[in-house]
């Protein structure tokens, strides 16, 4: 459905630095904390949609997510659309529904270092300010490197190159106020006699985009896991876990102690913002976590929100059952399991960060797994799971159940 054609260079940057002026609005500025207390938001099983779909915003441009080649592109903050690229830069824009290759050559094939739009053999990518930053594999050196959407050039920002027995994989991550996450995966395999053993491990360095200057983070002890969720200029909000020596009775698997901690980057210390033990912290598997500097969390039966800026939690709703939840388009979405006579059945809500009021979506009448699931979004659109494959709907159209409006996504 979408197609693939030359783009002009001038065109290029027209389509990119225009600012989408469609339904999307920009996020008001908060003056007062939400009101709390009413039936829907004690209960949490939300009132129905109605016809009229909620206020839509433009994605947040700092605190930007890397997307994996595997999953599809990654939003941009400078244009209503998303880039994405196995070798050569793309650009799908959402008002034509239409994947250009962003490079102004004529009778280019885009597969090759002569393409004003290549990158390399690209493993995943972000956008960030108007630049793509991306990891490349080229033979035995994995690479960090800056494409610039305007010019097309390229520049590698940190390399790391295959020794005797030594493999790397490197990753962009997180990038907020001026930083980014770089991920290092090392595989050594070390003689042992006549076999050699695997070991495994990982690096994770915080990189200056002004400065080039980085930083290795050594916050991982042991088997500990610290996730950076958000993070600005001086601190970063991190989830963290490490495996007990006690088995859960029921499953037989080593239990994990989990706490959000905010970490300060200038000497590593943190303090606790919630922890299972003594909040009753509960992680989500899902990624969409963080929303500019507001991190999304579950405290026994109640959807909490951490302001970064601010420091300060607070609660958002209450509601039992929750087995899911997420933060996209400024609003906490969350899926509860409810008990009916036949069996299981399950209710999609969500409630905007500023008012806590939830709301439940039609789901397309499905009650047992989430019909249209989101995983992603631009500016007026969402990308997700229908019909056994990715698709894109507006926004509005999502909240509205009419998925007849999606058209099946383009990388």
């Amino acid at each position: 459905m979408n197609c693939e054609r030359i783009l002009p260079l001038a065109l290029c940057l027209i389509l990119l630095l225009g600012l989408c002026a469609g339904c999307v609005q920009e996020v008001p500025p908060e003056t007062t904390p939400p009101s709390h207390g009413t039936e829907a938001t004690t209960t949490g099983e939300g009132i129905p949609q109605g016809d009229t779909p909620p206020q839509s915003y433009p994605v947040p441009k700092e605190n930007r997510s890397p997307m994996s080649v595997m999953f599809g592109g990654v939003a941009s903050t400078i244009s209503d659309g998303y880039f994405s690229a196995a070798q050569a830069l793309k650009f799908y824009d959402a008002k034509t529904g239409k994947t250009v290759f962003l490079c102004s050559q004529p009778g280019c094939t885009h597969t090759d270092s002569t393409c004003g739009a290549w990158i390399g053999q690209v493993n995943n990518l972000v956008e960030y300010g108007g630049v793509v930053y991306a990891s490349v594999k080229d033979g035995e050196v994995c690479a960090v490197v800056r494409k610039d959407i305007a010019t097309g050039e390229l520049t590698t920002l940190a390399s790391w190159e295959d020794q005797e027995n030594i493999y790397y994989e490197c990753s962009v991550g997180l990038c907020a106020y001026g930083q980014m996450l770089i991920f290092v995966r090392i595989t050594e395999f070390v003689e042992d006699g006549v076999n050699y053993s695997q070991i495994d491990s990982e690096e994770q360095w915080l990189y200056n985009l002004t400065t080039g200057e980085k930083r290795k983070l050594d916050w991982e002890k042991n088997t500990d896991s610290v996730t950076i969720l958000a993070m600005n200029q001086e601190y970063a909000v991190a989830q963290y876990y490490r495996n007990l020596e006690e088995r859960n009775p029921e499953s037989g698997l080593f239990t994990q102690d989990y706490e959000l901690r905010l970490y300060r980057l200038a000497d590593d210390s943190y303090t606790v913002i919630s922890s299972e033990k003594e909040n009753g912290y509960i992680p989500t598997a899902d990624p969409a976590v963080s929303y500019g500097d507001i991190v999304v969390l579950q405290e026994k039966d109640t959807l909490c929100l951490y302001d970064l800026e601010k420091q300060e939690k607070r609660e958002l709703l209450t509601a039992e059952n929750i087995i899911n939840y997420w933060i996209l388009d400024n609003k906490v979405f969350y899926i509860r399991e409810e008990e009916t006579p036949e069996s299981p059945a399950i209710s999609i809500c969500y409630a905007d960060i500023k008012t806590g009021q939830p709301v439940r979506l039609e789901n397309g009448g499905n009650r047992e797994v989430m019909d249209f699931a989101i995983t992603w979004e631009g500016d007026s659109f969402f990308v997700g799971m229908w019909n056994g494959g990715n698709y894109i709907i507006p926004k509005a159209d999502f909240y509205l159940d009419n998925y007849e409006a999606a058209r099946p996504g383009g990388y």
